[in-house]
């Protein structure tokens, strides 16, 4: 028996859906193998990390997760790394109700997957003594194989190891590679990943930037700002670039004016804020003090007195924006099994048939869609209205106006019954001092709406107000966006840019985002007053060729329902880029030799540029997960995976040659090659499940620059009519690929 060391970070980026064969090649994990223990270290780790020990039976293929519970490894994975954070609480360790612990001295018992598992699986797990509170997962016991903690305490099993210096020297190793990684990448495999559409890392000058921008950017940045502006086009349109130069444009005016400005880019993360910053250095202009470009999390943090003053030791939960709303939704589908096993019979006679059946449905992506949508109820709603649990709280959410973005409830009794999800949440984060970035914002939010900083927005606040991925900003974070520039006596100037091919539920919840019921795309104009749409039609990224072929997809469907606000006229949309090779599209016989001309195209690429293996169906990607790691395997090529939003962050320092992931995981990267992969029937399914698809599938062909190439095979029922169509419309070439 060899022990496993591992830490919670780790355990949550393995449960994000990471192949266990392709850790090698994550920019975020370090595994190391010594003669007594193996070990799994996260980026985020620090020397004194809680450690939980997996005591492995034997050393088999699967060695994160019992064998026998391989198809729920996300879940095992997700709620192994909640009991070991529930176990740093101090007090005594209490579980959900749903996991139906069992403790006997220091051994507890429980569940070991969200809703069971066909054996009914359960671990035994002991908390060690100690300020690190590391934990041990014992075994697990079946159906097939009964036994109780009395007989485990009493039967020999092995020793807890000794680990200290196991951990000791596999952290120093840990801190090495790392450090490693954020440094200069071997000139042999240098690949420059641009993180946003068009990138200004060409050395060029403001004055140079302003002589090449198309007509429609340069409309946009040209234009007034007494008026908030929505710029929208599709991918690879420049939207970045023509929102940051019009920021710069409007300082330099300002200037010249002799006159004083506060100008604010907000963004959604930090890797997109130091990606503007860094263009805006690049242009020669020295240090614009009158540009803030700040994440609106981070502007919360440092701004309301709620968090400034905060000595609580309450901490975010997540280590980013993508990591907790994971964690959220972990924390919220646990709610929602344990509900539904206990207390959903006393309410489901006064609830209508329509959310009776989404509590009552056993299928896993009905449950995540219903997760999202209580997310967003959770923070948008219930917390941007400061309505705490205590006497009188449900009356008050009871009384809200109900908009069309909110979930759907038609009664008192439906929502009396997400008020009562959301009082365990609150009191599950409160246990274990934990506090989301919904709870941040609503804090800020509140302190933005009263006379002091009313007060203080003349002196502090912006004159004009920037947005980068709007489309991805909560209605709680657009309320706050209104409340940040300085005139209060006129409405607000906000410049926001649209990528009109993104969901925020699709990155988290991926295909279960189809059965959701809110929307995160409240109206954005409600308080702007009268707003101007900036199209922007002319494409910078990629060739004539690919473009025809986005826009043979796009046409296809012509009924492709992403909202009014997401219509993209594709008739006037151009392509800026000289001609390229024609798309080809490649007909392999199994999915074993689809691989096999996947990994010959990547040999033959692999010099030439930066290469994307873009995976359209996500319930494809474990195959292609274990693919990225033997395409790595001994060293051929150097290969980096994203599994989730984490994973893009560090391709910031890793320049590396090949990219497998998710197409949904792709947005905002670029790629001279890109081949595509993963695509099932797309014809057959329903709309909504349709759309989804093509979605994913536009977006994989948006990511190349000069190359696409399009992977099906004959396993999976071969191409696609709407490919099938490219091939005869002579936007693609077809070729057979190998027949096994």
């Amino acid at each position: 028996m060899k022990p496993l060391i591992v830490t919670v970070d780790a355990l949550r980026e393995l449960a994000t859906g990471l192949s266990p064969e392709a850790i090698s090649a994550s920019p975020i994990l370090f595994e190391i193998d010594t003669p007594e223990v193996d070990l799994l270290i996260c980026s985020t780790d620090d020397h004194s990390a809680q450690r939980v020990v997996l005591l492995r039976e034997k050393n088999l293929k699967e060695r994160y997760v019992p064998e026998h519970l391989a198809l729920h490894r996300r879940n095992v994975l997700s709620r192994m790394a909640s009991f070991a954070e529930r176990a740093r609480i101090s007090g005594p360790l209490s579980l959900p109700t749903g996991w139906h612990q069992y403790k006997y001295n220091h051994l507890i018992a429980f569940y070991a997957v969200p809703g069971l598992d066909a054996q009914a699986s359960r671990w035994i797990a002991e908390v060690l003594p100690g300020d690190r509170s590391d934990v041990v997962f014992w075994l697990t016991t079946t159906s097939n194989k009964k036994e109780t903690l009395e007989e485990f305490a009493r039967s020999p099993h092995p020793l807890v190891p000794q680990i200290d210096a196991a951990w000791t020297q596999a952290y120093q190793a840990a801190k090495r590679y790392f450090d490693h990684a954020r440094g200069p990448a071997p000139s042999d495999v240098e690949m420059s990943l641009a993180a946003r559409e068009e990138s200004t890392t060409k050395g060029w000058s403001y004055d140079q930037w302003l002589r090449s921008v198309s007509e429609d950017q340069r409309a946009f940045i040209e234009t007034g700002t007494d008026k908030s502006i929505r710029l929208r086009g599709p991918a690879g349109s420049g939207k970045t670039l023509a929102l940051t130069i019009k920021a710069v444009r409007e300082v330099m005016a300002a200037r010249d004016a002799g006159d004083e400005i506060r100008v604010l880019v907000v963004t959604h993360s930090w890797a997109l804020a130091a990606q503007i910053q860094d263009s805006m250095d690049s242009m020669g202009l020295g240090i614009l003090n009158e540009i803030d470009v700040f994440p609106l999390l981070e502007i919360a943090k440092t701004v309301s007195p709620h968090y400034l003053t905060d000595t609580s030791g309450f901490s975010l939960i997540g280590e980013d924006s993508y990591s907790g709303k994971r964690a959220q939704l972990d924390e919220i589908r646990g709610l929602l099994d344990d509900f539904v096993a206990e207390d959903w019979i006393t309410y489901r006679a006064s609830v209508g048939e329509t959310l009776c059946a989404r509590f009552d449905s056993t299928d896993e992506e009905d449950r995540l869609a219903l997760a999202w949508d209580l997310l967003v109820e959770f923070g948008s709603v219930i917390g941007a209205a400061a309505i705490f649990p205590g006497a009188g709280s449900d009356l008050r959410y009871f009384q809200l106006p109900r908009a069309s973005w909110m979930l759907p409830l038609a009664s008192r009794d439906e929502m009396r019954v997400v008020f009562e999800l959301y009082l365990r949440y609150m009191r599950n984060l409160e246990a274990r001092s934990k506090m989301t970035s919904d709870q941040v914002l609503a804090d800020f939010l509140s302190h933005l709406e009263t006379h002091a900083w009313n007060r203080t927005r003349k002196s502090v606040g912006y004159d004009l107000v920037f947005v980068d991925e709007f489309h991805l900003f909560s209605p709680l974070e657009r309320q706050v966006l209104h409340f940040l520039t300085r005139d209060v006596t006129s409405y607000p100037r906000v410049f926001m840019a649209l990528d009109p091919r993104q969901s925020p539920s699709e990155a988290f919840i991926g295909i279960a985002a189809k059965e959701t019921r809110s929307s995160t795309s409240a109206a954005s104009d409600d308080d702007l007053g009268d707003v101007t749409n900036f199209e922007l039609t002319t494409v910078h990224r990629f060739t004539p060729q690919i473009l025809a072929l986005i826009k043979h997809v796009h046409l296809k469907f012509p009924t492709f329902d992403l909202g009014h606000d997401w219509d993209i006229d594709f008739s006037s949309v151009e392509s800026a880029q000289d001609a390229g090779p024609l798309p080809r599209l490649i007909t392999s016989g199994t999915r074993a030799a689809e691989e096999n001309d996947l990994f010959r195209a990547i040999r033959d690429l692999y010099s030439s540029g930066r290469v994307a293996v873009a995976v359209v169906d996500s319930r494809q990607w474990p195959r292609f997960t274990e693919f990225a790691s033997r395409i790595g395997q001994p060293a051929n090529f150097h290969v980096s995976t994203i599994s989730g939003r984490s994973d893009i962050e560090g391709l910031g320092y890793r320049r590396r040659g090949v990219v497998v992931a998710p197409a949904e995981y792709l947005a905002g990267l670029q790629f001279d090659t890109v081949l595509v992969t993963g695509i099932p029937d797309i014809e057959a399914p329903s709309t909504n499940e349709r759309t989804r698809l093509l979605s994913f599938l536009y977006l994989a062909l948006s990511r190349a620059q000069r190359d696409v190439r399009v992977y099906v095979n004959e396993d999976d029922g071969g191409a696609p009519e709407v490919l099938l169509s490219a091939v005869a419309g002579h936007h693609m070439t077809a070729e057979k690929g190998s027949p096994v």
